[in-house]
């Protein structure tokens, strides 16, 4: 059987020069082409240079539970652990977990602000109206 067909450099880095008048559809053009895997997007003298999307921690579904309660809410560990139905010194661990996971990607969250505001860059908690 034949090898699938694969064009030549397949697998390295696709760049796009984005070249335009309207500096609103470059930028658009740029957010959409930055999601698609194996694509750099490189820009002209005044064009919007984006960063690259923050990488996001692998968290388990009971991480997420968690991180979604503490940092959505106001409320007194207690309150957090027993609304999410585990001990205080459990949902603590997962806290602590939680904060290596983000301080491994680049991202530390030492406080409940920061695992807020985690939350929101990675769409878990909507942003705030």
């Amino acid at each position: 059987m034949a090898a699938p067909y694969r064009p030549a450099g397949a697998g390295d880095v696709l760049r796009v020069q984005i070249a335009g008048f309207d500096p609103e559809q470059r930028r658009r053009l740029a957010e959409i082409l930055t999601v698609a895997p194996g694509i750099e997007v490189t820009g002209g003298q005044g064009d919007v240079v984006l960063e690259p999307a923050p990488q996001r921690p692998s968290l388990s579904p009971r991480q997420r539970d968690v991180l979604v309660a503490y940092s959505s809410s106001n409320d007194l560990l207690p309150v957090v652990a027993r609304s999410l139905g585990m001990d205080m010194e459990t949902l603590k661990t997962h806290l602590r977990r939680l904060r290596v996971k983000y301080r491994a990607v680049g991202r530390p969250a030492p406080t409940r602000r920061d695992l807020y505001v985690r939350a929101v860059e990675d769409g878990l908690v909507p942003p705030p109206s």
